[in-house]
């Protein structure tokens, strides 16, 4: 081997050596500022290859499980700001990469809502009538997370029709204790057995939850 060849040799491993080779899952996206275009779909130390553009690391965002932002301006959000990241890790998770954060919500955030409409339904969430069912089905929305009274559906039951295909709606984290306990409290074994069987909410002709005054 010649002495110009060696020394190209020598220069590819090197470039190798400070390559970082990268598997992304589907979904994956970059939320800063590319360094560069990836070099035969890699990317130096610290950064990943995602759309053939080299991120940094600490900018990946994973599509991780049912991780999602639940405010429409996440980017306004200083994620590492002191004292922001439990609500970012609450409200903004994908944005502010925080999909595998270990650390838990706080319970005040630990609801999903469980309707697609829930903001069109706010002048519910403190009407006496109907915050039961709102602590049920958009407790995010009505901020009503830590929700434990019921006076007017059961205190334990199965009120969600769909229970035994929730997958892991027993033990998530993001569904309330009054989640769990009124929506599917019985295939949840969260009821003793004198609980009251559930009040059976109207659908409209579409399938969809309706709310209103009799």
């Amino acid at each position: 081997m010649s002495l110009q060849q060696l020394t190209i040799f020598i220069g590819l491993v090197g470039l190798a050596l400070c390559q970082t080779n990268t598997t992304t899952r589907p979904g994956s996206y970059c939320k800063g500022q590319a360094r560069s275009e990836c070099f035969m779909g890699s990317c130096p130390n610290g950064y990943e290859c995602i759309g053939n553009q080299c991120c940094s690391e600490a900018d990946v965002v994973q599509p991780g499980g049912d991780c999602t932002d639940y405010l429409h301006d996440c980017s306004n959000i200083d994620c590492n700001a002191i004292g922001m990241q439990d609500f970012a890790r609450a409200n903004c998770a994908r944005t502010c990469n925080m999909c595998y954060s270990s650390a838990s919500v706080s319970p005040q955030y630990a609801c999903t809502d469980l309707l697609t409409d829930c903001a069109n339904r706010t002048s519910s969430c403190q009407d006496i009538d109907f915050v039961d069912m709102m602590a049920l089905y958009c407790p995010r929305t009505c901020s009503l997370c830590l929700w434990q009274a019921a006076t007017t559906i059961p205190n334990c039951g199965n009120q969600l029709p769909d229970c035994s295909t929730r997958g892991n709606f027993c033990s998530a984290t993001s569904i309330s204790d009054y989640q769990k306990r009124v929506g599917c409290g019985n295939s949840c074994g969260l009821c003793s057995a004198n609980t009251p069987a559930p009040v059976i909410l109207s659908t409209n002709s579409n399938g969809f939850l309706f709310f209103g005054r009799k």
